[in-house]
């Protein structure tokens, strides 16, 4: 059958003719076209059903596979740098150990005052107020502040300043105010807050008891 024929045939074809229930009574023209549409169904069937369900599948394999990736990469970097890390934190802890130790102890507050103290009248500094105040506790730790004003020459504070910063025991100083004393152009008045801080043990972080000085 050509072309010509086949289409003739499907031309001339009435659907009321067709019994459903003999398909060899068709035309071959009419079997053909069946054939082929029942073909396109079943594939469609067949992608919708299977294909599509395994293609969704395979791309969340995928992107679950990206990430798995980028997963291992990350890990595997961090286990290249752990020994970096390790020698890191062995510095980082004899670091914690030396500056904890420059912390004083709640037996050495008393000494190192009497230290800040000496310093100042060493440095040639007249002592107008040296007055420890309340503790306060932080996290790990709980901070001495103590008030002081001194009265001395430019070059007297300076010295006074570099020599508490080289105390054994940590001491910063804060809030440091200074003015002309009057009637002396060469003397100066300084105010300033020194701090100094007490580390606090494991014993020592439970919830103060009320009006109890830590």
């Amino acid at each position: 059958m050509n072309m010509r024929e086949f289409w003739d045939e499907l031309k001339a074809l009435d659907l009321r003719e067709l019994n459903p229930r003999d398909l060899a009574s068709w035309p071959p023209a009419v079997r053909l076209v069946s054939l082929v549409l029942m073909f396109v169904v079943v594939l469609l069937l067949g992608y919708f059903f299977i294909v599509h369900g395994e293609l969704t599948r395979l791309h969340a394999a995928r992107r679950e596979e990206l990430a798995l990736r980028k997963t291992f990469v990350s890990k595997a970097q961090l286990a290249r740098e752990l020994p970096a890390y390790r020698r890191q934190l062995e510095a980082m802890r004899r670091t914690y150990g030396v500056l904890l130790a420059q912390l004083p102890s709640r037996n050495q507050i008393p000494t190192l005052l009497r230290d800040i103290s000496t310093t100042a009248q060493l440095d040639g500094l007249n002592q107008k107020l040296f007055k420890p105040e309340h503790q306060v506790r932080k996290a790990f730790y709980a901070e001495q502040p103590i008030a002081m004003e001194y009265t001395g020459t430019y070059q007297e504070i300076g010295k006074f300043v570099s020599d508490v910063a080289a105390l054994p025991r940590v001491v910063t100083l804060a809030d440091l105010h200074l003015a002309p004393v009057h009637g002396d152009a060469e003397l100066l008045h300084m105010r300033v807050l020194a701090l100094t801080y007490r580390y606090l043990h494991h014993a020592s972080l439970r919830r103060p008891v009320p009006g109890r000085r830590p």
